[in-house]
């Protein structure tokens, strides 16, 4: 098994790594690395792999090209939007779609054989300027026809048509002020989006129906009598949909629920990140492991998880990785 991490180093650290972790998790094996600087999240399909620059002002993307197990860099873009933090690829559209938290913009940018094409469009999120909007994530369905994109300043949840990859915005739902909308997991299956609020501390579910959108669920991450500060980050959905993961920065804890044949969320239990910060997680090697990125205890953790009880069980490996923000594995 191989896992991409990224993270906010750079320079003399890594802000990518490829990792051998063997079939049962314990290895960590280094196979390649790039310094390209605070590559806090990336994206891949097939030999494609694309990285960021989050840091201070600006928006960076690049491309790199994989041969074997190593990858080389080919090509790189700046943008005139601000503070890029997540990135997903439309492999269908051949297309990179980008969320913008400085600016508040998603971008989608064509992808050729050898580098980046024109830039298909910039749309920012929002009725006035004069407000402050901080673009997210931006999810695509299966099909690449609809992305959905999180705002965290403004508390809407955006819905994008998408046409060859250009964007044009078809509706936006409006959350309760306050509530934070980070990341984004959907269950198509049911017609439900799950989201986690930054500031809330909640998984909201919305149900997409006929008559619009509508939330059925809004339920705490955290663990009972929990009185610190804590901030949401990401969450993860195992493939048979049947258990769902949130992390919880502050509480240092990882949230877990049993999805309901409804789609509706029964909170079962919590577990210690076993570290500090965890920023992100991902279900990995079939799903009977959890990679929790500690991002302020420089580690990235894979525990074991229990397929039927939907438990996390033991710390099977520790990679040391500056300031982890990513980790997916590569299938």
């Amino acid at each position: 098994m191989k896992l991409f991490i990224s993270g906010y180093g750079g320079g003399e650290s890594n802000s990518i790594g490829l990792y051998d972790v063997g079939v049962d998790c314990r290895k960590k094996e280094l196979l390649w690395a790039s310094n390209v600087e605070a590559s806090s999240y990336l994206s891949y399909h097939d030999n494609l792999l694309f990285g960021i620059t989050e840091k201070g002002s600006g928006c960076w993307v690049y491309m790199f090209i994989g041969k074997g197990d190593g990858y080389s860099l080919v090509d790189s873009r700046e943008l005139n939007s601000d503070i890029l933090c997540h990135i997903s690829y439309l492999p269908k559209s051949r297309a990179l779609v980008g969320s913008c938290y400085g600016s508040g913009e998603v971008f989608s940018i064509g992808v050729g054989d050898q580098g980046f094409k024109e830039l298909l469009c910039t749309l920012r999120q929002g009725d006035r300027d004069d407000i402050e909007s901080r673009a997210h994530c931006g999810v695509p369905d299966a099909e690449e026809k609809r992305l959905y994109s999180a705002n965290i300043a403004l508390d809407r949840i955006y819905i994008y048509d998408i046409n060859k990859g250009m964007l044009s915005e078809r509706e936006y739902f409006q959350l309760n002020r306050g509530e934070g909308p980070r990341h984004i997991a959907l269950y198509p299956e049911l017609d439900l989006i799950y989201i986690i609020t930054e500031y809330s501390n909640r998984i909201i579910t919305i149900h997409m129906g006929k008559e619009g959108l509508k939330i059925v669920q809004s339920i705490s991450t955290l663990p009972e009598g929990f009185q610190g500060q804590s901030y949401c980050s990401t969450l993860c959905l195992t493939k048979d949909k049947k258990y769902l993961y949130a992390a919880n920065r502050g509480s240092n804890t990882i949230g877990i629920f049993k999805v309901r044949d409804d789609g509706l969320l029964e909170k079962i239990s919590h577990s210690d990140c076993f570290g500090n910060w965890p920023r992100h997680i991902d279900l990995i090697g079939g799903d009977n492991y959890i990679a929790i990125t500690n991002e302020r205890s420089d580690q990235v953790v894979i525990v074991q998880r229990d397929s039927e009880t939907g438990q996390i069980k033991d710390v099977v490996n520790r990679i040391d990785f500056k300031r982890p923000g990513f980790v997916v594995e590569k299938l």
